[in-house]
């Protein structure tokens, strides 16, 4: 087999990983293929193929509620937790203010949660939220988002906002997802 057909054949798998598992990190991917990380780095742009924070992002906004925001993803494991942050300056503020409104960040924590669990619809049973501090238009804030339990279609997700290192928002949802709204 030549240099050509090597390369065409470790490309084909490389495709076939990505699809199966868009979390591989360059890294587990040379460790599969067994080639260098360069290598996977060079065939990946021959083939267009983002790298991995991007491909986790798309992952993660495409699970997303189609209005909502999922903000730039920095780590996601689906049905396990992620890592995201969020810069406010389009967020709705009260009239006169600079105070971001309450819906925002629930929302934002909503659709977070639904993310993870890979649902586009889900019934939120419960919702438990505290919010701590105000939050102001252009403040940037990072997000902690965990699968607590699943049961039954059932998940319990814990999202934890911070701005600046302290807690400003935190919501534990009970969520049932609806059957249709998987991928």
């Amino acid at each position: 087999m030549g240099r050509a057909e090597r390369k065409r054949d470790r490309q084909e798998k490389l495709v076939k990983e990505i699809a199966k598992n868009p979390f591989l990190k360059d890294e587990e991917l040379a460790r599969v293929l067994k080639v260098s990380v360069a290598t996977i780095r060079l065939d990946r742009a021959e083939l267009g193929i983002r790298e991995y924070r991007e491909r986790i992002k798309d992952v993660a906004t495409y699970n997303s509620d189609s209005a909502g925001d999922v903000g730039e993803v920095l780590d996601f494991n689906l049905y396990h937790d992620g890592i995201s942050v969020l810069n406010t300056f389009e967020a709705p503020v009260f009239e006169g203010s600079t105070v971001i409104k309450g819906q925002a960040m629930y929302g934002y924590a909503e659709n977070l949660a639904l993310s993870v669990i890979n649902a586009k619809k889900a019934l939120i049973r419960v919702a438990n939220i505290k919010y701590i501090r105000e939050v102001y238009r252009g403040d940037k804030l990072v997000a902690k988002y965990e699968v607590m339990r699943v049961h039954n279609g059932n998940y319990v997700v814990w999202v934890k906002i911070k701005k600046e290192m302290c807690e400003v928002f935190r919501a534990k949802f009970n969520m049932s997802v609806l059957e249709d709204s998987r991928r």
